[in-house]
């Protein structure tokens, strides 16, 4: 399940056009993500969590493959722990990684259907 809405949408207001065209782009192409709603605690108790705590050198990335395999799950653990970015983790806090990932997978993909 990719965060990634199919549709693109082109940026357009007065100020951009203006802007973008000043410095000879015609347009800007954006991808919309997809707004995640909070689980409801119903569907968390379904859910395992381990426990990891944030130390220097950690990312999203590498978080996601320890414990999913694949790093491209990057973003459930940001979203789980509502942590937009890395930046916004102070060393030591407690991240919770929602296991399995196909459960996760299948509650976000059931609630954003």
């Amino acid at each position: 399940m990719s965060r990634i809405i199919k549709t693109q949408k082109t940026l357009s207001n007065e100020f951009y056009t203006k802007y973008l065209s000043d410095r000879g782009v015609p347009k800007i192409d954006f991808l919309s993500t997809t707004k995640l709603k909070n689980l409801p605690p119903e569907e968390k108790r379904l859910l395992s969590e381990s426990e990891h705590i944030w130390k220097t050198g950690d990312s999203f990335y590498k978080l996601s493959t320890i414990y999913y395999g694949n790093p491209s799950f990057w973003w459930i653990i940001a979203y789980y722990n509502n942590k937009p970015t890395e930046a916004s983790i102070k060393l030591g806090t407690t991240l919770y990684i929602p296991q399995p990932i196909s459960l996760i997978i299948s509650l976000l993909s059931t609630q954003n259907g």
